[in-house]
């Protein structure tokens, strides 16, 4: 059975051939030169499928013509650095027609990764290749994909489009009829019937949220896994752009997992879509709700980041662009009704750690840089205070409180101090306890909560009369994921709140450091995107405010945040059942 095909750039997919190949762009090369296949999407994650699996055999096949030496290479994963490579076996090819090179290894023999080198004797083109084994299936997958979508059509029709085209509609695809589409249509401007097949279910939905809508996917899912015999459900978010070679991956790891994995999540990474190399997330740390990324800013190109991509970190959830979780077997249940941000990461702490990456499996998608409406403030902590309640029983009031505090004087130094309103509102509603939940009704929240804090509006005037150049304060490769600090005279007057505040107006986008706005009076805050932001300004009044509002929440979760953990210990569970996503 393959394993994992050879993939090249697809123009409409990912043009960076340095994810593919080094020393050719196409396959085409030119004799007396090298290419290696070292590379995100072309190396085998031989660590891994001997971690994650049975499988003990492994062959290498690669369609060329031209005459070559073909080489396997063995790159060890010891401590984050790139070992000595051991040259392990290898095949000349002299043949002028296409032909097929074939070389075998045991996984129990390698360290690592597992790349091939193509030697070129002659002009010499590869065509194609694989990883497979001989060994037999230990089950055989069927994965229900899970889409939750808001008014995104285009970048729905446009995946299912290539499901279809790839696999649903492909007899030579492996996961013909090993896939199941289920999309929640929240927005309900789909075309439901039109899209709909015997396989692909477009279902209108309530705006119940990224939870709501991959709650309901997983509901329907569950209730036809009999039905089509459906093993796991892929959650992937709408606005991805995916490669079909990623789902293959996926179904065949999921074909040979060990008994101890087979309850396991499988998570994709996050390449960035404005900088196809660059990662930005596979495999994240909650730490209580600081939220960490261990392989964060990972340039893919270079195979010195694609070996580092294959240590065994810590991690702690994967985030839902793409996230794949048993639906029989060993199911973890439906989300929290938490209607956004949070609910991938309270699903994941409940695999307790067991959760799988691999080169290869991955998707394009947006960073997040500068989304930083203020609605999600409230979310934010709501949902962080609820985790917590669920998973860490243990935390102090006095723990929380500082928490809570730190966020309040976190959003003045921003000078967003509108937003302390949501979460002053997201602490609240939390001490309101599980009863809440249960009988919310997001429809109605949510619109209340949209009309709080900070309404973005277009800003595009203001940024020309600023003489803002839009495209140089998009992120920027040479200072991706920098750290940003406090220097020590800021820190020292509140950043600049002790002081005289400065008449000009700061012009910044909107995930930049609050070190930015030392003594700043006004700001415009925007999305280089999309030119859409709003103003914020300083007033002397917010500094005391801000006092108050910590004493007030401080006051409310001393008597109460206990109380709120014993009742989310013990009720918390009908919130993510079968009967309660019945009524929901």
């Amino acid at each position: 059975m393959i394993l994992q095909n050879l993939v090249f750039p697809k123009e409409n997919i990912c043009n960076e051939p340095e994810l593919y190949f080094h020393g050719t762009t196409d396959g085409k090369i030119p004799a007396g030169n090298e290419a290696d296949l070292f590379t995100y999407f072309n190396s085998f994650s031989a660590y891994k499928w001997k971690m994650y699996t049975k499988i003990k055999e492994v062959r290498f096949r690669l369609r060329c013509k031209g005459s070559c030496m073909v080489r396997l290479w063995d790159a060890g994963v010891t401590g984050g650095t790139m070992a000595l490579t051991e040259n392990f076996t290898s095949e000349r090819h002299r043949q002028a027609d296409p032909d097929e090179v074939s070389l075998s290894f045991s996984l129990a023999d390698v360290k690592g990764i597992v790349y091939a080198t193509v030697r070129a004797d002659s002009d010499t083109e590869i065509l194609g290749g694989c990883f497979e084994t001989v060994f037999e299936p230990i089950q055989l997958a069927k994965i229900a994909i899970g889409i939750c979508t808001f008014r995104r059509e285009e970048f729905v029709k446009k995946t299912l489009e290539t499901l279809k085209r790839e696999t649903m509609e492909n007899p030579d695809s492996p996961l013909y009829q090993n896939v199941y589409v289920y999309v929640s249509d929240n927005g309900q401007t789909l075309p439901c019937e039109e899209l709909s097949n015997d396989r692909i279910f477009v279902m209108p939905n309530r705006n119940t949220g990224g939870s709501g809508g991959f709650g309901r996917c997983m509901k329907e899912a569950y209730e036809d896994r009999e039905k089509y015999g459906l093993t796991h459900i892929l959650l992937m978010d709408d606005d991805i752009v995916l490669e079909p070679e990623s789902l293959f991956r996926t179904y065949t790891l999921l074909n040979f997992l060990k008994e101890e994995r087979k309850g396991a999540m499988l998570g994709g990474g996050l390449l960035r879509l404005d900088i196809p190399y660059i990662q930005h997330a596979n495999g994240e740390l909650w730490q209580g709700g600081r939220i960490g990324f261990t392989k964060r800013g990972y340039d893919l190109r270079k195979a010195s980041y694609v070996l580092r991509n294959e240590e065994n970190l810590p991690m702690e959830y994967n985030g839902w662009w793409y996230c794949c979780v048993p639906l029989a077997e060993q199911f973890r249940g439906f989300p929290l009704p938490i209607f956004i941000h949070g609910d991938d990461i309270e699903y994941g702490l409940r695999f307790d750690g067991n959760i799988m990456t691999l080169n290869g499996i991955g998707v394009w998608h947006d960073a997040f840089d500068n989304r930083k409406a203020s609605s999600m403030e409230y979310y934010d902590m709501r949902n962080t205070l609820i985790a917590c309640a669920i998973h860490h029983p243990e935390y102090s009031r006095l723990h929380m409180i500082k928490r809570v505090a730190r966020h309040l004087i976190g959003q003045m130094l921003h000078l967003r101090v509108k937003d302390q309103e949501l979460t002053m509102k997201g602490v609240e509603d939390f001490c309101k306890g599980t009863e809440f939940l249960k009988e919310l009704d997001p429809t109605k929240l949510h619109p209340e909560i949209m009309k709080m804090g900070y309404a973005m509006q277009d800003v595009s005037d203001d940024l020309h009369k600023f003489g803002v150049d839009v495209e140089k304060t998009k992120p920027q490769l040479s200072h991706l994921y920098e750290d940003g600090g406090f220097a020590k005279k800021h820190l020292l007057s509140v950043n600049g709140w002790l002081l005289p505040a400065k008449k000009e107006t700061a012009v910044l986008p909107m995930g930049v450091h609050p070190d930015a706005l030392y003594r700043r009076k006004t700001a415009l805050l925007y999305d280089p995107d999309t030119s859409r932001g709003f103003y914020v300004e300083r007033k002397a009044k917010d500094f005391f405010a801000t006092i108050g509002r910590c004493f007030k929440m401080g006051w409310l979760l001393a008597g109460k945040y206990k109380k709120t953990v014993k009742d989310f210990q013990k009720n918390g569970a009908e919130l993510i059942s079968y009967d309660f996503w019945k009524r929901y």
